[in-house]
């Protein structure tokens, strides 16, 4: 057994944040607490005044979309950490290429948002039992919470410009894969630059692929959410914020996606960043130093990497608790997935 006073706390801290099932326990407490103050009770909630017929069909429509959204959230917590220990303690994987890693959670969270689509498109653009005035025309940011939308699309930029970066630096190892990154020795041409393994094309397209898949499937979710009609005048408040709802639910399941994706890319990179000096032997031997211009932002990124996991699970593991947070302008509460009508 290793002995832990060898080691600084930053050694340890840094040893902790390594493995994403640290992320996952501290994004578990951090949930915890957020949903012990959004399910206190408020003063100011009103209940709504609907019959039961109306309430059954709220029901019917947004019920099965509530809970496709936690399965789908807790397919991707499972599938992304399943992979980890999987690859990391169970099977011997150090010389394979884990193209899936990168891309895994992006896939799960667009097939699990494919799944509410196809509910949405089914079972939840019933016709209006009662009909319904014309009202303004509903778009897909019509629901969405407007800066979680914002949000999402600046991590499907920052995902995209990271990957294509990372693949135009990175070379081919002898098979042609791109995933090395050559990192010349200083003041010496005659010695081989080292090559680290590196976030390369290799690992980039497949998450490329899966990222264009996932924010299609998450538009055409927000869109098939919104335009459906009303079921009757009385209860499009009510579906309004059921609809605010689900919005909220793909938002979140998309963006977490995304933020587990980036942050195994930016591990991925900062591994570049930790080489600093090399000892070879034999002809050319001696010591030399070889360090990556962009060390000191791949070693950033390193540590910010953890901290894009924390987030990505906080968010599932509240969409699976039913309670996304609306961040839409003139929201009036935090509430759970629907309405005191859906209960």
């Amino acid at each position: 057994m290793p002995d832990l006073t060898a080691f600084g706390p930053l050694d340890l801290v840094a040893a902790a944040f390594s493995t994403p099932l640290f992320s996952l326990l501290l994004a578990g407490l951090l949930a915890a607490g957020i949903l012990i103050i959004l399910t206190r009770p408020r003063e100011d909630a009103a209940p709504t005044e609907l019959s039961d017929d109306v309430r059954r069909s709220l029901r019917r429509r947004y019920l099965p979309e509530r809970r496709t959204l936690s399965i789908a959230a807790l397919a991707v917590i499972v599938l992304f950490v399943g992979e980890h220990v999987l690859s990391g303690y169970v099977l011997d994987l150090v010389d394979a290429v884990a193209w899936w890693r990168y891309a895994t959670p992006l896939l799960v969270a667009a097939l699990g948002l494919g799944v509410l689509l196809a509910l949405v498109l089914t079972r939840g653009t019933a016709p209006s039992e009662v009909p319904v005035p014309p009202v303004a025309r509903r778009t897909w940011r019509s629901f969405g919470p407007r800066w979680g939308i914002v949000g999402a699309g600046i991590l499907a930029l920052v995902l995209l410009a990271t990957t294509v970066i990372a693949g135009l630096a990175s070379s081919a190892n002898s098979r042609g894969w791109y995933v090395w990154l050559e990192i010349p020795i200083a003041n010496e041409p005659g010695v081989d630059p080292l090559r680290p393994w590196f976030y390369g094309w290799t690992y980039g397209v497949p998450v490329l692929l899966c990222l264009a898949a996932l924010v299609a499937v998450a538009w055409a979710a927000l869109h098939a959410n919104a335009a459906r009609p009303y079921l009757r005048p009385e209860a499009v408040v009510a579906e309004r914020e059921g609809r605010r709802g689900v919005a909220s639910g793909i938002v979140g399941v998309a963006s977490a996606g995304m933020l587990l994706a980036l942050a195994g890319a930016w591990r991925l990179v900062a591994g570049a960043g930790t080489i600093t000096d090399v000892v070879i032997e034999g002809q050319n031997g001696g010591a030399y130093e070889a360090t990556w211009r962009y060390a000191e932002l791949a070693m950033l990124l390193g540590w910010l990497a953890p901290l894009l996991e924390i987030a990505a699970f906080v968010v599932l593991l509240l969409v699976v608790a039913g309670v996304p947070r609306s961040v839409q302008s003139g929201a009036p509460a935090v509430r759970p997935l629907g309405v005191e009508a859906l209960r």
